[in-house]
């Protein structure tokens, strides 16, 4: 009933409608706002910048921040991500984010000290959460000051619309790809 209220589910699958999955597409005024300052996605300190100032960016990074995400399905073998939201702009940016990722998947499946259900990351260019179950593997990075209660919500509302719509985005009934 949450995500029905809260138009987030018709919000992403519009997005995917109109070709693609960006997370600032999803609904912003459902998510709970710390104080009455606007959504800590609004605004962002540049990673490439010496200066680390800017203007702030409105209505971009998606409820809390989000800036990218990727679900696995584990059955399946195949995966869905979101298209780059503001500021992952440049392959560099993107690169250090699924550099970002590999280190985090690395971490999640160590033999040594894991293996691990969840992580939560936090340092100077991403907030990065990851969430493995036995069904699928979720990973998201946000901006580097969303809050973990935010961050921990929207990846919630994801994971649910992903599984409510698997079957219009995951190939159902065929074994996993071998290239």
């Amino acid at each position: 009933m949450v995500l029905l209220k809260s138009n987030v589910l018709s919000e992403v699958q519009r997005s995917v409608i109109d070709g693609g999955m960006r997370v600032e597409d999803l609904a912003t005024d459902a998510l709970p706002r710390l104080g009455s300052s606007p959504h800590l996605g609004h605004h962002r300190l540049p990673t490439d910048s010496p200066d680390r100032f800017r203007e702030p960016v409105v209505g971009t990074g998606g409820p809390g921040g989000l800036w990218h995400f990727i679900y696995r399905s584990i059955y399946l073998d195949q995966y869905i991500s979101s298209e780059f939201s503001p500021p992952l702009t440049t392959a560099q940016q993107q690169k250090r984010l699924y550099r970002a990722y590999q280190k985090l998947y690395a971490s999640m499946h160590d033999k040594g000290i894991g293996p691990h259900k969840t992580q939560f990351r936090r340092d100077e260019n991403y907030v990065l959460l990851c969430w493995v179950t036995q069904d699928f593997e979720f990973y998201a990075a946000f901006d580097p000051l969303a809050d973990k209660a935010v961050a921990i919500k929207t990846c919630n509302r994801v994971c649910q619309w992903v599984k409510d719509v698997e079957n219009e985005v995951f190939l159902q009934g065929a074994s996993p790809f071998s290239w």
